[in-house]
């Protein structure tokens, strides 16, 4: 069975939790219930030599507790560990810069000790309970009736924990579920693309970065309507803090056609025949020349530092946001053969795929542990 490592390089490592395995261990798993044998730390930058820590939680015959054991290797990229070069004996695994992964090594073990007390403790189920955003939730849904602040602190406060993530916690999900309200609203009044637009923008701006959660939280640092070239592409971004590369997002109008059908007649019968709407056709050559009008610009360019890029720019991925979609069999399936035949750094969803994601966003954190 391969191992799973957790990728501190890109990944959000707030969606993890520690939990009770059995007896003797823990595991680190995921919302999706994914269990990882420990951290990616760091990558060379051809991804074939990669540093990983790996992970177990074993509990102690001496005191009862449950200790962390750490062991750092230098692999390749199937996690076989490297031969060591030329005449050394040893490897040497230093933490010294942003390419030898230092922030994800303290990153791993801020982490390590949010559950300083869940793993070093014997009465594992008793202690979770001081960290379990779950419970939070449980405990706050059963105060239904009280819904103002103070009141909030109050019951934080009684569970002795710090209120600042809960809180936190708690906006995001209220933001998303009145944004999912928003997107419904866009799809069901055939608004535009400018009506998207502008609410994003809505007060000078002002909810920007809260309202491209509609996107998927693992994006960053949302750039609007930067000019380059004369085009002015919709939204670029990037995915975690660390990644240089960036995403480009078009936005197309809710009401968008994704195809145009016709009727076509033959002597035994009518068939509809499927082919690209306009909009979608405009739209992809669009956004792809957005993407090399970026990627052609030097280091330095005076256009590159003004939205805030001061290094080579790479576009990892171009989305197209187009349309929503039908309760049509044939038209379904017709959009799953289209996404199909793209290539890998071009993906088209549609106003439905965000209402997918915002509701599985909520679930995750309503349901995180």
């Amino acid at each position: 069975m391969n191992k799973i490592f957790f990728n501190l390089i890109s990944e959000d490592i707030a969606k993890l939790a520690i939990e009770k395995d059995n007896y003797y261990n823990c595991i680190i798993k995921d919302s999706n219930e994914n269990i990882y044998e420990g951290f990616i730390l760091a990558k060379s930058q051809t991804g074939k030599a990669v540093t990983i820590c790996e992970i177990s939680f074993q509990k102690s015959t001496k005191d009862k507790k449950y200790q962390p054991r750490l062991t750092f290797k230098r692999t390749d990229e199937n996690y076989k560990e490297k031969k060591v070069s030329g005449e050394s004996i040893t490897q040497r695994i230093s933490f010294h810069g942003g390419d030898d992964g230092y922030r994800e090594f303290w990153k791993m073990i801020a982490f390590l000790k949010g559950f300083k007390d869940l793993i070093d403790t014997g009465s594992f189920e008793e202690e979770y309970r001081v960290a379990s955003d779950r419970e939070v939730l449980d405990y706050l849904k059963k105060k239904g009736e009280s819904k103002d602040e103070n009141t909030y602190k109050k019951i934080i406060n009684e569970l002795g924990i710090d209120s600042t993530s809960v809180f936190y916690f708690l906006t995001t999900i209220k933001l998303l579920q009145s944004y999912r309200e928003k997107i419904k609203e866009f799809i069901e009044n055939d608004k535009t693309e400018t009506d998207v637009q502008n609410w994003i923008d809505e007060d000078r701006h002002k909810h920007r970065q809260d309202r491209c959660m509609i996107f998927g939280l693992e994006f960053l640092d949302f750039k609007r309507e930067g000019g380059v070239s004369g085009n002015k592409y919709d939204i670029l971004t990037r995915i975690g803090t660390e990644s240089e590369e960036r995403i480009l997002i078009e936005l197309k109008s809710p009401s968008d056609d994704i195809f145009i059908t016709k009727d076509s007649s033959t002597i035994n019968d009518v068939k509809k025949e499927y082919s690209l709407s306009s909009s979608l056709s405009r739209a992809v050559p669009q956004i792809l020349e957005y993407r090399k009008d970026l990627e052609d610009k030097r280091v330095g360019d005076s256009e590159l530092q003004k939205i805030g890029v001061d290094g080579e720019l790479k576009i990892s991925k171009c989305i197209i946001v187009i349309g929503s979609e039908k309760k049509d069999v044939r038209w379904n399936k017709n959009l799953r053969e289209f996404r199909k035949s793209l290539s890998a750094n071009l993906e088209i969803w549609t106003y439905t795929d965000l209402l997918r994601k915002i509701d599985s966003t909520i679930k995750n954190l309503e349901n995180r542990k």
